[in-house]
């Protein structure tokens, strides 16, 4: 595949015509399933999931973290409305055929925060996402959303080769909840993008909002968050036989 996907390619991904909410669910194969719940559920996505008009649905595997080996399922839509229609044909296929092979958990709702996203080429393919959950504070919106509008807009300025994509969870989540995703073509363009391109940023981010500017803003975006679970960083790579084609419903 060398198009973006809707949602989530670039995690929560990347494209122009990105969707503008997100449904998403936490799925554990049980021991000694693996292969043929991997087979079937991709045989199920592409009859009911692979046309325009279907749900699109997109899968990620778990590389990181306490849900490492778990599978990230998320459908998406351009309004919540969306999720009203049930495909019950393809509810029950899924049933018949992998419905005993896992347990689903963690349904989540976001929605996007195109103000404070930025990417730079929306059709490079990112099968690596690097994702941090936000948890802030009731009282540190402030100075958390001034130092994300901030760091887009020097993306933005600085036209620096960044994939980052801002979500907002609407429901499902504990507390104020905010993902914020980096996408990479692999571990080795993350490096790279780490050493070379976001010393770049800093820069360019203090040449427009001051000396020190980007450690001060910094700094507060960390006193905004809870302290014992403010942070959570994830590792996620995209399954493209598990998910519906590129901008399938736009």
């Amino acid at each position: 595949m060398k198009k973006t996907m809707s949602f989530v390619v670039t995690l929560l991904l990347t494209t122009t015509t990105m969707a503008q909410v997100a449904m998403s669910r936490t799925l554990t194969i049980k021991e000694g399933n693996q292969a043929k719940f991997m087979e079937l559920a991709a045989k199920k996505t592409k009859k009911f999931n692979g046309k325009k008009g279907q749900p699109a649905y997109y899968t990620f595997s778990i590389e990181t973290g306490p849900d490492a080996g778990k599978l990230w399922r998320v459908q998406v839509a351009q309004e919540m409305a969306e999720f009203d229609t049930v495909d019950t044909v393809g509810n029950q296929y899924w049933m018949e055929t992998v419905g005993n092979l896992h347990t689903t958990a963690n349904t989540q709702h976001w929605w996007y925060n195109k103000e404070m996203s930025y990417v730079a080429n929306p059709q490079d393919l990112n099968p690596l996402s690097r994702m941090i959950f936000y948890t802030i504070k009731s009282n540190g919106g402030e100075k958390f959303w001034r130092f994300r509008e901030r760091v887009a807009k020097t993306m933005k300025e600085a036209n620096l080769p960044f994939a980052m994509n801002v979500w907002n969870c609407g429901s499902g989540c504990n507390g104020n909840v905010v993902l914020v995703s980096f996408s990479h073509k692999g571990y080795g363009d993350q490096f790279k993008k780490n050493t070379e391109d976001f010393p770049k940023m800093v820069e360019k981010y203090n040449a427009l909002y001051g000396e020190e500017a980007y450690k001060e803003d910094n700094e507060g975006l960390n006193a905004a968050l809870e302290m014992l679970w403010g942070r959570r960083i994830i590792h996620m790579k995209f399954l493209p036989e598990l998910s519906s084609p590129p901008n399938m419903n736009n």
